[in-house]
């Protein structure tokens, strides 16, 4: 009995090490600004509060532009900022959204008036009444 209880025990402990650990085994380093809670809780010095702090940090503000804004997280200090540098990147941050997903640049918006003098908007101009197509504007 003991012996099944123990072995149990073992199986998830390892499990859990080595899943808390995939991201550090990896050749690949982490994009700070796509980086999930799990991502960044495998990081050496990084628990659920600091990696919170990191996510809230990045909803707030918007991407991390360098690694080194990092700094400005609370619970991230130079010393840690030192050692986690070497486990993560920035990516080009233009095509990020607050979710989380990464989104194509938006397409430009139109609008005219119609002969009631109501304002209708479009991102697709081909779609536009021909009457119309003289009086469209791009929204700046």
């Amino acid at each position: 009995m003991y012996k099944k209880v123990f072995f149990f025990i073992l199986i998830i402990f390892v499990n859990k090490l080595f899943y808390n650990n995939y991201y550090l085994l990896s050749k690949e380093k982490i994009d700070i600004n796509k980086a999930t809670l799990e991502e960044l809780e495998s990081l050496p010095g990084i628990g659920e509060k600091t990696a919170k702090n990191i996510i809230e940090y990045r909803e707030r503000f918007g991407p991390f532009k360098s690694i080194d804004e990092l700094e400005k997280v609370k619970g991230i200090g130079p010393k840690k900022l030192k050692i986690l540098e070497k486990y993560l990147e920035v990516k080009d941050s233009s095509s990020f959204s607050f979710s989380g997903e990464r989104v194509q640049k938006s397409l430009p918006i139109y609008y005219y008036k119609d002969e009631r003098g109501t304002i209708h908007y479009t991102q697709f101009p081909e779609q536009v009444p021909q009457k119309y197509r003289n009086s469209l504007r791009v929204i700046k």
